[in-house]
């Protein structure tokens, strides 16, 4: 595929759409706690999104979301934002730390899935998103280092 069809392919799916497919796959055979540990970092995700998301946002994009949410306000974000926007949100999600260190874990765990996710399905370009991923990366690792600190 051209660089051109590859950035056009990438522009055309939504978050709404990433997150869906991805947490189809991240609770895949799982059950009980697990299940509703994952969804509810699903949720929490979308919630930070639709309530924080604009912050990352250029001022075009701010003004795409205004525009959408005139129509439908609840799921904007995560209609109209993509890949990119995604990236750039997450170490403010990561930074909002679930109070109970099982949720904690799980949200790290799920954060560093979904990079994974947006990586090997070459929805982000690796080459110009490489600061934020490594910054994304960075905020997993201490995130998982004050949780060991914490258990000891």
């Amino acid at each position: 595929m051209s660089d051109a069809a590859t950035t056009l392919c990438r522009m055309r799916i939504t978050i709404d759409d990433i997150l869906h497919s991805f947490f189809l796959t991240e609770s895949f055979g799982k059950t009980g706690t697990a299940y509703r540990r994952i969804r509810f970092i699903e949720l929490s995700l979308r919630d930070y999104l639709e309530e924080s998301g604009s912050a990352i946002l250029t001022s075009w994009d701010r003004a795409l979301l205004a525009l959408e949410m005139v129509d439908e306000p609840n799921g904007a974000f995560c209609r109209t934002m993509h890949a990119d926007d995604l990236v750039f949100a997450l170490c403010g999600f990561l930074a909002l730390s679930p109070l109970d260190p099982v949720d904690r874990r799980t949200q790290l765990r799920v954060t560093e899935h979904l990079i994974a996710f947006l990586t090997r399905c070459s929805l982000v370009d690796e080459n110009e998103m490489a600061c934020q991923l490594l910054t994304v990366g960075a905020a997993i690792r201490e995130g998982k280092r004050a949780l060991s600190a914490r258990r000891n």
